[in-house]
Order: C-alpha cells, then structure tokens, then sequence
C-alpha cells in the first residue's frame, strides 16, 4: 500500500501543539515589546536632556527641553541670527514612534548656558505604556541620573 501525504489525524495534531505553543508563546512576545517600547522611550528623554545641555553649552544661550503627553523637542536660539528661537533637531514623538505617553512634573526644563538647568528641583517624567510604566528622574542641575 503506498501512502502519500498526510492522515486527518495527523494534521489536527500538528494544528493543535501549534495553538498550544502560540497561546503561550504570543503574551510573552507582547509584555516583551511593550517593555522594549518603554525603554526606547526613556533612551529618547535621556538623547534630548544630553542635546539640549550640549546645545546650551554650544552655542552659548539657553536651550529649553519641552515635554508634553505626546512629543519631547529642544529649542535655543538660533545660529544666524542668534535671537531667533528654532527647533533643535526633530522633534520626538514618542506616542506614536513608541507607543507610550509622558507625564512629566514639569512641562518645560532651560539650561542656562553653563549647561545647567535653571529650575534648581528634580524633574521626573514618567514613561507610561500600556502595562508597564517607568521613570527618568532628571536632578536640580539637569542631568539624567536614573533612566
């Protein structure tokens, strides 16, 4: 008798140690992404502090870290004409690059132009995902000290 391919009963099995292996496998790929996601978006706060002290530093004027619900941006004054405020960079959206929102205590943080912040109090921004939520504590100078 020559077979070829596969019974019914067969196939169901494999279907079946599949579904099982996904059901377990899927939820675990989810949360890991999810935290991937909250890390990244903490990576992206801690990039903007460090560009907007650099950039005070640099050019020799305040620069100011604005944060909002949705998007991290750093503004400073301008190269040619130095009055003029502009955008330094891009600005982040990290609720729709990362899938998370920010909750900061304080909207917006300026560097003077010794690269130090000007608010003299602690500034934590809170990376909320979906699950997971994690912090950036920014200290009275204006550096990242727990990310």
């Amino acid at each position: 008798m020559d077979r070829r391919g596969f019974t019914f009963v067969e196939m169901m099995t494999v279907i079946i140690l599949v579904g099982i292996i996904a059901a377990f496998g899927i939820p675990r790929l989810r949360g890991s992404l999810e935290k991937q996601n909250v890390r990244s978006g903490k990576a992206a706060i801690a990039t903007l502090v460090a560009t907007a002290r650099s950039v005070a530093v640099q050019r020799g004027c305040p620069a100011t870290l604005h944060m909002n619900t949705d998007s991290v941006w750093v503004t400073a004054c301008g190269v040619n004409p130095p009055a003029a405020s502009v955008t330094v960079g891009t600005k982040k959206f990290v609720a729709s690059t990362y899938g998370v929102t920010l909750s900061s205590t304080a909207p917006t943080i300026v560097y003077d132009p010794r690269g130090l912040s000007t608010l003299f109090q602690t500034t934590t921004v809170q990376v909320i995902g979906t699950t997971i939520q994690d912090s950036v504590v920014i200290n009275q100078l204006g550096k990242v000290v727990r990310q």
